[in-house]
């Protein structure tokens, strides 16, 4: 299976590149668990320094579109994962690639952490035709808990980090 992180976002609450903050170590823990590892760029944006596909030009701004062409490139199963949860790591990665589906943190499910199968994408094709650009729901059937989680790993793995002072706050508490 291949993980494929979504680098398309604007970055605009960071106010500065999430991909330059953060893909070099999202790599560096994704690499020892999949099989490849490929960033999914917006359309007109810039290549990763890892291979890079685009998303098909579209209307709209939605991670669902990074989806769906990560979807388009995969075989069967794909493991999805935003740029902007820094402190994953390999170990957190490979239970959740085995466990298949998402992984629920700070009681949401995250589809922007999580394992899709390519037989989703016609439904997510017929959802984005109808006007729905969001993901919770369509992932897949299994949950993986939050609690089940925080007993296996310590720390905040599945923060999300959108902003310069959530970046503080991981980095000071979490390192």
């Amino acid at each position: 299976m291949n993980c494929y992180i979504l680098i398309g976002g604007r970055s605009t609450r960071m106010g500065s590149s999430k991909t330059a903050l953060f893909l070099d170590r999202i790599v560096a823990a994704a690499r020892p668990v999949f099989d490849d590892v490929i960033a999914v760029q917006r359309p007109g944006g810039e290549a990763a320094s890892i291979r890079t596909i685009f998303e098909d030009p579209h209307d709209g701004a939605a991670p669902v579109f990074g989806v769906v062409r990560a979807l388009r490139d995969a075989t069967d199963r794909a493991f999805v994962l935003a740029v902007d949860y820094p402190l994953i790591t390999s170990e957190v990665l490979r239970y959740l690639a085995t466990r298949g589906g998402a992984p629920e943190w700070q009681g949401l499910p995250q589809p922007l952490c999580a394992v899709w199968e390519v037989a989703l994408l016609p439904r997510i094709e017929e959802r984005i035709a109808r006007g729905a650009l969001d993901l919770q729901g369509i992932v897949g059937k299994t949950i993986i808990p939050e609690a089940e989680l925080r007993a296996r790993f310590g720390g905040e793995p599945l923060m999300n980090v959108n902003t310069p002072e959530e970046l503080e706050r991981a980095e000071r508490e979490h390192g």
